[in-house]
């Protein structure tokens, strides 16, 4: 980048590297061609593709709330960061299995394969995600502070600006090169706000069919019905023909 004097401007923060350098990157992108591939083409991979999705994004959201809790996190990293990590959530990230190959060779029955401890962490691990990007374009993006105790004590919640005043204007990318905070930053405030009640009401629909399975199960050990399964079964509602 130069400025309109003509000599080179570094944007690159100190931490750039540890968060999104060219390594972590291509195994973030190799990740979602690999996920691809399984969901695409190879339905006996698809878990271990969902575990490796669910890995590398927990990674991201414990960079994201350590570093910005203490002030480590600038809004280039956090704008770069909240980027890689809707690439897995709005990319490869399968919460119920629906873009996988199991629903075209199983039907219905492919929600046999989800619902379970997996299911669960990617749900909680996307909603964290969410939430983040909720506060992070709300607040962080402006430069705003929220206030998490007197300074003596806590100090604030915040992403520092950039490092250089000549880079404090943050730009990002929508069929175009615009900034950070401008509209597209309501934008993403809808998005993230939609992607919160969608996965909270996910969790939570889950969490009391998990509740139901638990009572299912102690229903059958006490009636000594061994064989029963306590397996809740679901419909999807695509391909269902009964």
């Amino acid at each position: 980048m130069e400025n309109n004097q003509g000599y080179a401007l570094s944007c690159q923060t100190a931490r750039a590297s540890d968060y999104y350098g060219l390594g972590v990157r291509l195994g973030i992108y190799f990740t979602w061609l690999q996920t691809w591939i399984a969901n695409t083409f190879l339905s006996s991979e698809i878990s271990g593709a969902a575990d490796t999705n669910t890995i590398f994004l927990l990674v991201l959201l414990i960079a994201m709330i350590k570093c910005s809790s203490t002030n480590m996190l600038e809004q280039i990293d956090g704008l770069i960061l909240m980027h890689l990590s809707g690439g897995f959530i709005f990319g490869t990230f399968s919460i119920w299995g629906y873009r996988t190959r199991q629903y075209i060779e199983s039907g219905p029955k492919a929600i046999r394969f989800f619902g379970g401890f997996g299911t669960h962490s990617r749900l909680i691990v996307s909603l964290a995600v969410s939430v983040y990007g909720l506060w992070y374009w709300l607040y962080a993006v402006t430069g705003g502070l929220i206030a998490m105790g007197s300074k003596e004590e806590v100090g604030e919640l915040a992403v520092m600006p950039l490092n250089s005043p000549n880079c404090q204007t943050l730009f990002t990318f929508m069929f175009g090169k615009v900034r950070a905070d401008g509209g597209i930053r309501t934008f993403y405030i809808v998005v993230c706000t939609g992607c919160c009640f969608y996965f909270g009401t996910m969790l939570l629909a889950s969490s009391i069919a998990g509740w139901a399975r638990v009572n299912k199960m102690l229903e059958l050990f006490k009636q000594q019905r061994w064989a029963d399964t306590s397996r809740l079964r679901f419909a999807t509602g695509f391909n269902y023909r009964e």
